[in-house]
């Protein structure tokens, strides 16, 4: 079976599709990643074949722009930037590499995969989508927190959570895309929709890639939605610990780690406040980006930086991990047992903030509030925390035996079969 993966998006954003793409290999599936060119590298030394979907130019250049972390404009800006013009070269993409394939073909995609949901009805490929974290699921049951002034809460009436939903698609996605999406189906000989949100989600199967302890199914979910788990793939064993690191995990107790996301480039108060706490508590910090020129000058001697580590190789032996909320990094830290202390910016992560906090595993603080004072009393406060403590316990020990990668490889296949089924019958 041919398998097209569509992810997009930052690290924490493809590493999920990277590790299902190399279980659906080993399994003995043709494989390819078609995603942006700054993956190219990881993707062929994990032994999968990829197909460039815009530059690492392009990449740098989005994430550069300081709208991607602005809690109104951030989804404004992805659709404007990132699902329109990736939109076209996705199709464009999935029928280059089935033009002269006979082999039953699936696609799978995210939240921002226009292009293989277009393939799908235009096509006639079945398409898995893949949803990461639980804000795509707006439910007016239990709700997602999509931002920090929503009023979400189980006490808000199921007619004002629609008309904050109906507003907020149409503020976000449809003032921004709707237009130019319809256009294109339009090209394609398709019928428009009624709303971009509707090409978010594939109508044949839906993973929803956490547990359902974490963000339990809602009444008003889509009926094809399976749970599978955080997949928690990460470059082990792919990206070596540098020797550097395990000399400075191992001269001293255990550290504090902090991560504002891998694609984040405007994190200068984040790291300023990162390494004013390490002082204020005399802990020992490690410090995780790839752009070193944000990095304070003159570090302490306790506070190291590294452009990238696994987490999964080193977030057990650490303190606590301080960071933007993103969902992989999020899960990361679940396993590892670690408390969290989470900075939210934009996207999933206000979502994903509250949900941490209701676990009693961690805190958090918002952009205006992370000052190096602020961040070290929470800190502290968690550190010493049996609560805290025991809760970070219980869900590590839930995800000892994580098998979702697995569910997730059966849910493709799944997918696959019902297009062999297909052509047979044909």
């Amino acid at each position: 079976m041919k398998v097209i993966l569509l992810p997009a998006g930052s690290h924490g954003d493809v590493h999920p599709f990277v590790g299902v793409g190399v279980a659906l290999a080993q399994r003995g599936h043709d494989v390819t990643m078609a995603t942006c060119g700054l993956f190219s590298d990881l993707s062929q030394r994990c032994g999968l074949k990829f197909h460039e979907v815009g530059t690492a130019e392009r990449f740098q250049e989005l994430s550069q722009h300081p709208d991607l972390w602005h809690p109104r404009k951030a989804a404004g800006f992805i659709a404007r930037e990132a699902i329109l013009p990736g939109m076209r070269m996705q199709y464009e993409a999935i029928e280059e590499l089935t033009a002269s394939s006979h082999e039953p073909t699936v696609v799978v995609g995210s939240a921002l995969g226009f292009g293989g949901q277009l393939a799908h009805e235009k096509l006639g490929i079945p398409f898995v989508t893949l949803h990461l974290q639980p804000t795509m699921f707006w439910s007016v049951h239990q709700s997602p927190h999509l931002a920090r002034h929503t009023l979400m809460g189980d006490w808000v009436p199921r007619w004002l959570k629609t008309l904050q939903f109906r507003l907020g698609i149409w503020v976000t996605f449809d003032r921004n895309a709707l237009k130019e999406c319809n256009a294109f189906r339009a090209e394609l000989g398709l019928d428009p929709v009624r709303t971009s949100w509707d090409m978010m989600h594939s109508p044949q199967r839906i993973c929803a890639m956490f547990p359902e302890w974490f963000a339990a199914r809602q009444p008003d979910w889509p009926e094809q939605t399976i749970h599978t788990g955080f997949p928690l793939w990460d470059e082990q064993g792919i990206t070596e610990v540098e020797p550097a690191i395990e000399d400075f995990l191992a001269a001293g107790d255990p550290p504090v780690v902090f991560t504002p996301g891998s694609a984040h480039t405007h994190a200068q108060p984040f790291w300023r406040a990162a390494v004013d706490a390490c002082e204020r508590l005399g802990r020992r910090g490690l410090l995780l980006t790839r752009h070193a020129d944000q990095i304070p000058d003159n570090l302490p001697a306790e506070v190291r930086h590294f452009p990238y580590v696994p987490f999964s190789e080193v977030l057990h032996r650490c303190a606590a991990l301080v960071y933007h909320g993103g969902i992989g990094t999020l899960s990361q830290a679940l396993a590892a047992g670690v408390p969290h202390l989470i900075m939210p910016m934009a996207h999933d992560q206000p979502d994903n903030a509250v949900r941490i906090k209701n676990l009693g595993v961690g805190d958090y603080l918002w952009p205006n509030q992370f000052r190096g004072p602020r961040v070290a009393t929470m800190l502290d406060e968690l550190l010493n925390s049996q609560s805290v403590a025991t809760a970070c316990g219980k869900r590590a020990a839930l995800l000892a035996d994580n098998d979702a990668i697995d569910k997730t490889c059966d849910a493709i296949e799944a997918a696959g079969a019902g297009q062999i089924r297909q052509r047979e019958s044909a």
